[in-house]
């Protein structure tokens, strides 16, 4: 709070409107003015209980006691009660200011980071992060997917409930859903560690990792971005279970899997653009026929080979 620290009065004399007219000009042009007046503002809201003085004063005199002496109405040491009450507040604001992103169906979000950093947002996937001291302490939760395009720096790290991903720098794609777990690395390195399997893996570019079916695999890829951020969602090797969900998140639409089994693998890709469209290109490789319950709003799936 620049200099205003310095005087442990300060802060009481502005509560209480003894500043001087200077003093007043300066700390409003300050950075921390901001924050303390809205909590100061708050804090005239709140209400003292009601006390009835000269009810106590009458019940005194019926008992020959003697009147007590008059005092201020604010104590010296309520002085710096006050101040250490709104610089505590303060701090308490500042240390629970978040960032929350989601999206919904269908739907993608760009967020630029403090640093620079972007994220992009997939379909249904959620993003948090704390704003306090962000350049020295960043950190990320995500929950769903999002490619990660990232500013040389500190430690930049990405939570999820099934792994977490940390990097000083680079270009990465994280799906955590369910008990799915991916990551692709484009740019730099990526040290990826699997809470499920306690495992930890260090990927280069062009390298992937996906923790599925209680499994780590490792594959290799040559994409520079994901491709559902131009539109399409392409899979390799991936379950069909996982490959499912994703068309649910980007049409809003549910599948009755009970016929299928979910164990099969997909490679290959599907348009964000057209329903029947992508319907087809999953369905057909996988050996998948589908009607639509209209009653209950639902894609039944059954299968009609082996393959």
């Amino acid at each position: 709070m620049e200099n205003f620290s310095k005087d442990e009065t300060f802060l009481a004399r502005w509560i209480a409107g003894e500043l001087s007219p200077e003093e007043l000009q300066k700390f409003e042009n300050s950075q921390g003015y901001p924050v303390l007046k809205k909590i100061n503002d708050a804090s005239q809201n709140l209400k003292a209980p009601t006390f009835n003085d000269q009810a106590l004063l009458i019940k005194l005199k019926e008992l020959n006691k003697p009147q007590p002496k008059v005092k201020k109405l604010i104590p010296n040491w309520a002085y710096s009660a006050a101040a250490v009450l709104v610089v505590a507040l303060g701090l308490l604001y500042v240390m629970t200011l978040s960032s929350h992103y989601q999206t919904s169906f269908g739907e993608q979000l760009a967020v630029l980071l403090p640093d620079n950093s972007s994220v992009k947002l997939n379909a249904n996937s959620k993003l948090e992060y704390k704003t306090l001291n962000w350049k020295s302490n960043r950190r990320l939760e995500l929950e769903g997917e999002a490619f990660f395009d990232v500013e040389k720096g500190q430690s930049f790290k990405v939570f999820t409930d099934l792994g977490l991903v940390e990097v000083l720098g680079t270009e990465f794609n994280v799906i955590s859903r369910d008990t799915y777990f991916e990551v692709q690395c484009m740019e730099g390195k990526v040290r990826v560690s699997s809470n499920t399997l306690n495992e930890e893996v260090v990927l280069l570019p062009g390298d992937a990792v996906r923790v599925a079916n209680n499994r780590l695999e490792e594959w290799n890829f040559s994409l520079d971005e994901p491709n559902w951020t131009l539109g399409e969602s392409t899979f390799f090797n991936t379950p069909i279970s996982q490959v499912l969900l994703a068309l649910e998140n980007q049409f809003q639409i549910k599948f009755d899997k009970t016929n299928i089994d979910l164990n099969k693998r997909f490679t290959g890709a599907f348009t964000h653009k057209n329903l029947n469209l992508a319907l087809k290109t999953v369905s057909g490789p996988m050996g998948i026929s589908y009607t639509v319950d209209k009653e209950n709003n639902t894609i039944l799936l059954n299968s009609y080979n082996n393959n």
